[in-house]
């Protein structure tokens, strides 16, 4: 009969973070049991401190401030100087230069013997390597100040080699600036005179460029256009015209040939040859006077006199006035002959449609198209040399402006040189650079080597550290529980009872006599069995069916099984107590029921289960106590306790008692308590902290929470007395070994080579409730 898991331990929640501080908790614990490590290394690193502080050679410091600045007109500070548009600190270059061989090699000519202190005993051409040592330049960052601190075993000496080394420095400046101004004169002039030779140059080709090229004097500024420019543009615009004009009337010659094939009307092609070869020689062409348009127009426009005139004369005279009778007949007589000219114009253009317009119309065009192509192609070809004198001329004056900002380059070159060789000579005599000391070097009696302080801290700093790390190895090493609070933070469960050592039973005591919880009921050992089945009573869910069993064999759970189980008998509830350690069955032996019939049994046989289970239970002397021995030893223990009887044995035992307790054998050594496990209500693990390891126990709370089996607590057996430290006070021998090897024998009645465990007394209970 399978059951689902009531109680699960799983890993602390949190992921890394939980973990991390899961880990350093621990470490922390491990600190706490072992302070005395900490302080004992605290202790020796003080000590050290102590005597490295009493013997160290006493050094003492001296230092002096100097100011960098630049002495040129500009004004730039020598801690940025613009060179070709970047800029370049130079405090650094200074501070080396303090630590530089001709500047030391300065400073120990200047020294005294009685400065030589630091000296003493080493040859001489060691000197500068022992003061470069010994000497520092560093710059105050955000100001033009560098602090150059030595340090010596006198202070009168330290302040002496400070004084030396900025003397030393401040002549290095000088001789190095005066050799560099003469060799910087010497160059610009030499620079300046192949600047004058070149301009000279510059300035000749420019003159040949204008003359060669006839510059009139219009700059690159000027809006207006040189002469040949103008002329390529005109020319320009000339062909674009004619291109113009040729598309027309290549258009007009494909409209009058699709007009004369189709056999259309010509007379809507008249006046558009008429506005490309000249309405006269159209007018003549087809037979009319040219000079009828003339005179056509003459009389439209005394037609229209006479008009006016008649009206003005109808004001004054009557209609049948002899005069306005004249005019009218006049105008009568024009507007007929108008309109019979249209009408001849209309008859002569009728007469030559069919035979001889189109073809004249097409010789026209022709005509005038062949024109029109070799005015095209004349002015083609004079563009094309207007195009290429301006692209030289734009390529000559392209080339005088090169040459114009070349000569305006080396113009303001020569000058540049002028002015730099005019501000160079003025500070021949002086510094561009120039240095000011603001603090100077003091003797100082106070040592700045060794620092108490420093010392101190460092000692303190060393011993804590090493001490932790002791601590950490320590523990590593240490394969040990240190009390309650880490066995339940490295297994992630509760704790649900803490059992003393105690002695060994009375001689010849078995059965419920050999049980503290049976022979003293009232005493305050016994409580700590009560106190243990209240706390499994308060777990969540009815645990009514309860796995009894340790990491390694020897651990004290039959005892404890036993106990509890007279604890339940006690409070009146029916208790069956199962031994299903097939393999050394140390219940059966503790109860004194060796050589019977028993759990293995029942399961083997072949008729019901209730039957035969009614027959193999004993009654074990303590009112509503009852247990079924462990029976023959079988060949195959795990295989047995697989059977479906065994889940059938369990199912009627829970209707007929209130508690079931079991006892399995070790975890680590068989897997009977997995096969167990998973049919009952939940596991009790039993650790005896100064025997079982931490990795061993650790791994048998792993495999049954990796199986999903209900892990209710542990319960602490075996606690010795001296626990002053905060340990379980472990005893050493132990090995990591299970020694479980059982002796088999098939079907044997009496070969239960059990260890009857000695007689416990509980001295402490810490109830706890199942999680």
């Amino acid at each position: 009969m399978l059951r689902e898991p009531t109680v699960v331990h799983s890993e602390p929640p949190g992921g890394s973070t939980a973990h991390a501080v899961h880990a350093a908790m621990q470490f922390l614990m491990a600190v706490r049991y072992r302070k005395q490590v900490v302080f004992s290394t605290l202790l020796i690193a003080g000590l050290l401190a102590g005597l490295y502080y009493a013997t160290a050679t006493r050094y003492y410091g001296a230092a002096a401030r100097v100011l960098m600045m630049g002495s040129g007109a500009d004004g730039k500070t020598v801690s940025e100087t613009v060179e070709g548009g970047r800029q370049t600190n130079l405090m650094l270059t200074f501070e080396n230069l303090f630590g530089s061989a001709k500047v030391v090699e300065g400073a120990l000519s200047q020294l005294t013997p009685e400065h030589r202190v630091d000296l003493a005993g080493a040859p001489e051409t060691a000197w500068p390597a022992i003061l470069q040592s010994n000497l520092r330049a560093a710059a105050i960052q955000g100001t033009n100040i560098i602090e150059v601190s030595y340090q010596s075993k006198d202070p009168e000496a330290a302040a002496a080699v400070v004084r030396a080394v900025v003397d030393s420095y401040r002549r290095f400046l000088d001789q190095t600036h005066r050799s560099t101004t003469a060799e910087v004169i010497d160059l610009l002039k030499r620079e300046k005179t192949e600047a004058a030779r070149q301009l000279e140059q510059k300035n000749l080709a420019l003159l040949e460029a204008r003359r060669r090229v006839k510059d009139i004097g219009l700059g690159s500024e000027s809006k207006a256009l040189h002469p040949i420019v103008q002329r390529a543009i005109s020319f320009n615009e000339a062909l674009i015209g004619a291109q113009k004009q040729r598309v027309e009337l290549e258009a007009t010659m494909a409209a009058i040939r699709v007009a004369v094939r189709n056999g259309e009307d010509l007379q809507q092609h008249i006046m558009t040859v008429a506005n490309v070869v000249g309405k006269e020689i159209l007018l003549a062409a087809t037979g009319l006077h040219p000079g009828d348009s003339y005179a056509l127009a003459q009389m439209e426009r005394q037609l229209l006199e006479d008009k006016a005139a008649l009206n003005t004369m109808r004001e004054h005279f009557g209609p049948v006035h002899p005069e306005v009778v004249a005019k009218v007949e006049k105008i009568r007589l024009t507007e007929q002959y108008l309109q019979t000219y249209n009408q001849r114009v209309h008859q002569r253009l009728a007469k030559v449609q069919n035979t001889q317009l189109g073809p004249m119309l097409i010789q026209m065009v022709q005509q005038k198209l062949t024109e029109t192509w070799e005015q095209e192609a004349s002015l083609r070809a004079k563009f094309e040399a207007a195009e290429a004198q301006a692209i030289q001329l734009n390529g000559d004056l392209a080339q005088l402006k090169i040459l114009e900002h070349e000569i305006q380059w080396q113009r303001s070159l020569h000058d540049v040189l002028l002015d730099r060789i005019a501000n160079i000579q003025l500070r021949q005599d002086g510094q561009e650079i120039r240095m000011a000391v603001v603090q100077e070097p003091v003797v100082n009696a106070s040592p700045v080597s060794p620092r108490l302080k420093r010392v101190g801290l460092l000692a303190l700093l060393a011993g804590l550290g090493i001490g932790l790390c002791l601590v950490y190895v320590l523990d590593a090493l240490d394969d040990r529980f240190r009390g309650l609070e880490d066995l339940q933070s490295q297994l992630n469960v509760p704790v649900l009872a803490v059992v003393r050592q105690l002695g060994s039973a009375e001689p010849g005591a078995t059965g419920a006599e050999s049980l503290q919880a049976y022979v003293a009921p009232n005493a305050a050992e016994s409580e700590a069995f009560r106190t243990l089945r209240t706390a499994l009573a308060l777990a969540d869910g009815q645990l009514r069916q309860i796995v009894i069993s340790s990491a390694e064999p020897g651990d004290g759970k039959t005892t404890v099984l036993a106990n509890l189980a007279v604890s339940y008998a006690r409070s009146e509830k029916r208790t069956l107590l199962i031994d299903a350690d097939l393999r050394r069955p140390g219940l059966t032996a503790l109860m004194g029921m060796r050589g019977i019939e028993g759990l293995s049994t029942v399961i083997r046989a072949t008729g019901d289960v209730v039957e035969i289970a009614k027959e193999n239970i004993r009654f074990s002397g303590v009112e509503r106590l009852d247990v079924l021995p462990s029976g023959p030893r079988p060949t195959n223990p795990a295989e047995l306790l697989g059977n479906p009887r065994f889940s059938e044995l369990l199912a009627w035992a829970e209707t007929v008692y209130d508690q079931v307790l079991i006892d399995s054998p070790p975890t680590l050594a068989t897997s009977d308590t997995a096969v167990i496990g998973r049919q009952v209500d939940g596991v009790v693990m039993v650790v005896q902290p100064d025997k079982n390891r931490r990795r061993l126990v650790t791994r048998a709370v792993e495999s049954l929470l990796s199986l999903k089996i209900p892990l209710l607590g542990v319960v602490v057996n075996r606690v010795g007395s001296d626990n002053d430290s905060g340990y379980y006070g472990y005893s050493n021998g132990y090995g990591y070994g299970y020694g479980y090897t059982p002796d088999y024998g098939a079907d044997e009645e009496d070969g239960l080579d059990a260890v009857v465990e000695p007689q416990q007394e509980v001295v402490e209970i810490v109830p706890r409730r199942a999680a």
